[in-house]
């Protein structure tokens, strides 16, 4: 059999945090299997090996610690490849070679799955010059890993008799403009023309006061943020609320903002003398609030009683947005104003 390989560039790796070390195929003995973990995987193409490396990333390694992904499609991903040191067994990551199937708990693997691990581990032995020992991780270190389903499978020899691994994908056709482009479209530090439609349908539902400045192509940490906001303002925790755009979140975004009814014609607020900068008074968090929401944030911090210089910057923000609220003969008024803080309630809703 033999196996094609989706490369780094393919399915958008971030570059090496400090590239690991070239490791010799003469110096490879083992062939490891891995599973995920405790819970199944249902994420599909170039999102496996994302959600893997930032994981890993997030651990301070290099980068992906496998050598190779395979989905249950039987889409194999290059991880380390064939010549640089692992990261996925202790006292192995030289002379182990070490491959995850993405499933986790008690999830069975594909056919598909299972025949392109092993011809990638045909492929191993045929590189290395020897019939490399085929092992699951917990056979070098105390784990569950790779769970009971795969580690049967290692211990029968690992067969794949009768079946195809999968095919590498295809290039997906240039994106339409407004469908959802893919995860691969979302990866920190990547350019990508749907980025920038991302940020412009965040701000225009009331998330763009994680922007400093305006939404560009590159996927940086100010769109994951205001994603994160977006999607946790779904109701949704853990993984579905990583900052990283699906399916779902992009069909959200898309649709018009939900309107909110306006406010009473009462809800104009007198602003207390006492709110200056470097005082503590009760009204300083509905301040903060007012600055937030009307898209003068962040500011760190909030909310609190105290008119410290987070506070002042974000009233800065909104003077030279309103120069005419500025204090008279300055060019920067740290305090709101009266005036100022009357154009600030309507910015931010208030009748």
């Amino acid at each position: 059999m033999s196996v094609s390989i989706v490369s780094r560039a393919e399915w958008g790796a971030q570059p090496w945090n400090g590239t690991p070390d070239y490791v010799n195929l003469s110096q490879r003995t083992e062939f490891f299997i891995h599973y995920d973990g405790a819970d199944h995987v249902n994420r599909t193409g170039n999102s496996v090996p994302q959600a893997i490396e930032r994981g890993h990333l997030g651990q301070g390694w290099a980068g992906i610690g496998y050598h190779f992904v395979v989905d249950q499609e039987g889409v194999a991903y290059e991880g380390r490849g064939w010549t640089l040191q692992g990261a996925h067994c202790p006292n192995h990551n030289i002379s182990g070679i070490g491959v995850q199937i993405a499933i986790g708990g008690d999830q069975q693997p594909s056919a598909k799955a299972l025949a392109t691990a092993r011809a990638l581990y045909d492929e191993a032995c045929k590189k290395a010059g020897r019939t490399l020992a085929m092992k699951g991780h917990k056979d070098g270190f105390a784990t569950a890993c790779p769970g009971g389903p795969l580690y049967a499978w290692v211990k029968a020899g690992m067969p794949a008799d009768g079946y195809e691994p999968g095919p590498k994908p295809e290039k997906p056709a240039a994106w339409d403009g407004t469908s959802f482009p893919g995860a691969s479209a979302f990866v920190l530090g990547k350019s990508h023309p749907a980025v920038t439609l991302l940020g412009q349908r965040l701000v225009a539902h009331g998330f763009g006061s994680h922007y400093k400045e305006g939404p560009g192509p590159a996927f940086g940490e100010a769109d994951r943020s205001a994603t994160a906001a977006f999607q946790k303002a779904q109701g949704w925790a853990g993984s579905d609320a990583d900052g990283y755009p699906g399916a779902e979140t992009w069909k959200r975004l898309l649709a018009s903002p939900k309107s909110t009814p306006a406010p009473a014609p009462s809800s104009i607020v007198a602003l207390n003398p006492a709110v200056k900068p470097g005082a503590k008074h009760a009204q300083v968090k509905e301040l903060q609030q007012l600055l937030i929401k009307a898209g003068y944030g962040p500011i760190p911090g909030a909310y609190s009683t105290y008119y410290g210089p987070e506070t002042q910057k974000a009233v800065a923000r909104f003077h030279n947005k309103n120069p005419q609220h500025r204090a008279a003969g300055t060019s920067y008024d740290p305090a709101i104003g009266r005036r100022g803080f009357v154009e600030l309630q309507k910015e931010a809703g208030r009748k």
